[in-house]
């Protein structure tokens, strides 16, 4: 596994919310936000949004803008929830209208990424689910879901999109709503350029292991993107990775160093009540130290996977403990 570091420039962002509408800080410009990505050391990607009315539009003038700062465009994110008109779902909706816009949005992301050289375009179905009983047609909302996706793949068979799945917020109930019913939804559509996305603190907000649903997604050749963050495994408020799962983290990035995966680990947290700047940089520094930890262990891998065919947890634990933790 290979690892290249980005983030989104809400990384660094006033952190509105639902309590404080005003935000958590005062807003930084776009070139304050992009010299303090370009100081902090493995961070050379920026996940950007599509559209985007902060940075230039045209691909060139992007590419040229982020080079000033040491960058350049990791992934794109599609930016198919903000606006109302979605309320009902972007690819699941009877609406055919949205869905049609939905697609053709889709398709100008695709150039846009193409363009820009992204590695990957980002697709959340945010608001494709349900609140309550009796509310919507699940026959055929997952049908909708499954081919509103699949024209969007076919546009362009050689720009990977990668479906993120969350199990509530906005909705309730998403459609999408854990790592079974994301592969089960890939199957649906049948792309091979139609891949996934492991937000970590998606996973833990539902109880997975994150370490068994990366197996599950590269197994299959869907691991298309890595989201990092981590929370209390009840909700999603976008914690710096590694600060609260240890255990399950290290072992997530030992499996994830088990892969071929060249994407990009994407640091998704917010510090709302620290300096912003330092809790991205403490983001990537984590991700950093993850990985050397998983790359230590890697040089035990036989030990270890000997003992896991024989179950010896214990066994685990303490050669484990005596690699990492040296004082």
């Amino acid at each position: 596994m290979e690892l290249k570091i980005d983030a989104h420039l809400g990384c660094l962002g006033t952190y509105v919310g639902r309590y404080v509408p005003e935000g958590y800080f005062d807003p930084l410009g776009i070139d304050e936000q992009l010299e303090v990505m370009s100081k902090i050391d493995g961070l050379t990607g920026l996940f950007t949004f599509y559209p985007n009315l902060t940075l230039p539009s045209d691909p060139v003038k992007l590419i040229q803008k982020l080079k000033e700062f040491d960058m350049k465009v990791s992934n794109v994110a599609v930016q198919c929830w903000r606006e109302r008109k979605y309320k009902n779902g972007s690819f699941s909706t009877n609406e055919k209208h949205i869905r049609k816009q939905t697609v053709e949005l889709f398709k100008k992301a695709v150039d846009f990424a193409r363009a820009v050289q992204a590695d990957s375009v980002l697709l959340w179905p945010a608001h494709d689910g349900f609140d309550y009983a009796f509310q919507t047609n699940y026959f055929d909302s997952w049908k909708n879901l499954v081919d509103t996706i699949k024209e969007i793949g076919e546009y362009d068979r050689s720009v990977k999109i990668a479906v993120e799945y969350k199990a509530r917020e906005p909705r309730q109930k998403n459609y999408v709503g854990n790592v079974g019913k994301l592969m089960m939804l890939l199957n649906d559509i049948g792309l091979d350029n139609v891949t996934g996305v492991l937000d970590v603190g998606h996973a833990f907000m539902i109880q997975e292991n994150v370490a068994e649903s990366v197996v599950i997604m590269d197994s299959h050749g869907k691991l298309g993107q890595v989201h990092l963050n981590d929370n209390y495994k009840d909700a999603d408020p976008d914690m710096i990775v590694g600060t609260v799962n240890f255990w399950e983290m290290l072992e997530f990035f030992y499996y994830l160093n088990k892969t071929d995966f060249k994407g990009w680990c994407s640091i998704d947290a917010i510090s709302p009540r620290n300096d912003r700047a330092k809790g991205l940089e403490l983001g990537v520094k984590m991700t950093r130290l993850y990985k050397q930890m998983a790359d230590s262990l890697t040089k035990y891998a036989n030990e270890i996977e000997k003992n896991l065919d024989e179950y010896r947890f214990i066994d685990n634990i303490e050669l484990i403990n005596s690699v990492i933790f040296k004082t």
